[in-house]
């Protein structure tokens, strides 16, 4: 079974959670096989660890990771490699797939270019 974590900093205000959970909707919407859920940080449940653990007993052979940060900093970098060294380590007959941080992706940075010119004159 597949999985797809949505990997955020983490808030908490409890509405900036709602963006990420709507994005988490969409996806399962779109890839009802797949388990989708977030993760956080700090400052939000579950942690990282936590909700791939919850995936793995649920039978979750692979799972893809997917950083919800716009800027690549320490958090991207630094943190996240080790979180997946200990998951790696803790799971060795899970797969686990990092995808780059969603604000180096081109289609993202077009939408944020098209969100910023709409309705420009």
């Amino acid at each position: 079974m597949r999985a797809i974590v949505l990997f955020a900093h983490g808030s908490r205000d409890p509405l900036w959670h709602r963006p990420m959970q709507a994005v988490a909707e969409r996806v399962a919407l779109q890839l009802p096989a797949a388990k989708v859920t977030c993760a956080y940080l700090e400052l939000s449940t579950p942690s990282l660890l936590d909700a791939v653990q919850a995936l793995v007993d649920q039978g979750c052979t692979h799972v893809r990771v997917v950083p919800m940060f716009l800027g690549v900093g320490k958090h991207v970098r630094e943190d996240l490699p080790v979180m997946l060294q200990a998951l790696r380590d803790a799971h060795p007959h899970v797969a686990f797939e990092p995808l780059p941080a969603v604000g180096e992706h081109p289609h993202l940075l077009d939408l944020m270019a098209t969100i910023a010119l709409d309705g420009w004159q």
